[in-house]
């Protein structure tokens, strides 16, 4: 996995609106609370493709974006970091929308509204010609979508061995039909997951030396497929099959403000750094290093440009 690949990063992930709304106290049934502030930032996929084109590497986003006002605040921030929008646009149906609920205490809560990014078609991707060198990024809110999940994963299928491919299940990687994940395995070339969420998997306590072995077992990865495990400031473990022991690639100790988008972060510049060829142990240490630095600041789309992470003796 590492070479003169130079490729571009194309991702799949679908593009939302997160819409913070900041309360007292989360409403009991029936009940009702007055906000004390709220805000709209571009979120889902945005925060992947975002920290992939600041690294200077071409960066595609393929998903279906909406033609109303979510929609346009999308296609606003793709073009502000110079990524190149080769999906369609919905005439008919605007993008979705999350709904986060902060109130002091209590961990966020979520609603999440489906729009014109769930609704990706074969037709949608048919102009999309991915080459040798491209990495291509999928999430697993997408493989969760009726009509995205099978049109994903039969392009994936069509395009064969040649580009790699990256999936992020995320939060919900227990939600994803099993059918769906065990499609990917043929063509998946690196699954990445936080530490909470391979526990998930693994139906187990604390992680452990017999993590990435039950991961890889429940979810059928092949040998060749790298697992990689995400652990914040003590950086991640991967390993590329199942009798193999897990390389710890170290992280960075910072004072940490907001974890948002942390994970995508990390796995935007991974993605980047394979497409240009970097071997696997340099990806996830400039990876581990963009995430440090992006917990240092609030926001979701926090991902440090390429200059920044050099700055930390990374290249």
């Amino acid at each position: 996995m590492s070479g003169a690949r130079a490729g571009r990063v194309v991702s799949l992930e679908s593009i939302i609106v997160d819409l913070g709304i900041d309360v007292p106290n989360l409403p009991p049934a029936g009940g009702d609370v007055i906000a004390s502030g709220s805000r709209a930032r571009v979120g889902g996929g945005f925060n992947l493709a975002a920290a992939a084109a600041r690294q200077g590497t071409p960066t595609v986003h393929a998903g279906r974006i909406g033609s109303g006002p979510h929609g346009r605040l999308i296609a606003d921030a793709l073009a502000g970091e110079g990524v190149t929008v080769a999906g369609p646009v919905d005439t008919c149906e605007d993008s979705g929308f999350c709904i986060a609920f902060r109130a002091p205490g209590v961990e966020p809560t979520y609603v999440t509204v489906p729009g014109a990014e769930s609704m990706l078609r074969p037709a949608d991707l048919a102009g999309i010609r991915p080459g040798a060198g491209d990495v291509l990024c999928v999430s697993g809110y997408d493989l969760m979508y009726e009509i995205s999940g099978s049109t994903i994963t039969g392009w994936l299928e069509e395009c064969g061995a040649a580009p790699l491919v990256v999936l992020d299940p995320g939060p919900l990687v227990l939600d994803i039909p099993v059918a769906a994940l065990r499609a990917l395995t043929g063509v998946l070339d690196v699954l990445t997951l936080s530490a909470r969420e391979a526990v998930l998997v693994a139906g187990a306590g604390p992680p452990n030396e017999q993590l990435h072995r039950t991961v890889r077992r429940r979810l059928g990865l092949r040998d060749g497929t790298v697992l990689v495990v995400r652990a914040g400031a003590a950086g991640c473990t991967s390993t590329r099959g199942g009798s193999e022991e897990p390389v710890t690639t170290p992280g960075r100790a910072v004072e940490a403000v907001d974890v948002t988008g942390a994970g995508d972060t990390h796995t935007g510049v991974l993605a980047a750094r394979l497409a240009e060829g970097a071997a696997l142990g340099d990806a996830l240490a400039a990876a581990n290093a963009a995430a440090a630095l992006s917990v240092t600041r609030r926001g979701p789309a926090t991902a440090p440009r390429r200059d920044e992470t050099e700055q930390w003796g990374l290249t």
